[in-house]
């Protein structure tokens, strides 16, 4: 009787642990698997949130620079628009008519912008350049074909001084040029063509670029 008894109990147990087995790996791993990979995923987003915490926080210091020196430049040049990342400078202040050499006035305006640019070291610059629609005049046509050159020549120009003279790294400094393509006023007016006559320096992080490039991917 007492074998017997035995037995059944040996077959209980083998049983219990077959089922705590079959157990433990239809029920409680894979449970255990979705716990800790929704916790790693926390942790990454945890992350990222902090990432772009400290991003903004860049950003909004990019923003309070620009905005305090707008008033700076202001008193002693027309320093007409920063909208978000972005500082526009009429050409009529940089070069003269038809021109794409900075003029003394020019030199003066961007080294109180390179003051701006300087504060902010990881920040890249993209210089654009526009014209309005009016055609390069027969004097100078042989030397600068159409607005899209002439935007180009001002844009490296003002990427040229702000290196050599403003100690602005190379490296953060791209060159763009656009012509008359990209207007911002009506063509049809002075005051509009002047509008579109200009220098734009757009500006922007790397570090934030990546962040949502890596988040898209």
């Amino acid at each position: 009787m007492m074998r017997v008894l035995a037995v059944l109990l040996l077959v209980v147990i083998i049983a219990m642990s077959i089922y705590g087995v079959y157990y433990y790996y239809q029920k409680y791993k894979p449970a255990l698997d979705k716990y800790q990979e929704l916790v790693n995923e926390n942790k990454t987003l945890a992350e990222y949130i902090s990432k772009l915490r400290t991003e903004q926080m860049k950003k909004d210091s990019v923003l309070s620079i620009l905005a305090t020196s707008q008033a700076e430049i202001d008193t002693q040049y027309i320093f007409d628009n920063i909208s978000g990342a972005r500082i526009t400078l009429e050409t009529e202040n940089l070069f003269e008519p038809g021109g794409y050499l900075l003029n003394k006035k020019g030199r003066g305006l961007l080294k109180k912008t390179a003051e701006v640019l300087l504060k902010m070291s990881d920040v890249e610059i993209v210089i654009e350049g526009h014209t309005d629609n009016q055609k390069i005049g027969p004097s100078i046509v042989k030397q600068i074909p159409s607005n899209w050159e002439l935007s180009a020549l001002r844009a490296i120009n003002v990427m040229k001084y702000l290196r050599d003279s403003l100690n602005i790294e190379e490296k953060r400094m791209y060159v763009a040029a656009y012509g008359e393509t990209r207007p911002i006023a009506d063509n049809s007016t002075e005051e509009g063509r002047k509008k579109n006559r200009r220098i734009e320096l757009f500006l922007k992080s790397s570090s934030f670029n990546k962040i949502i490039e890596d988040t898209l991917h």
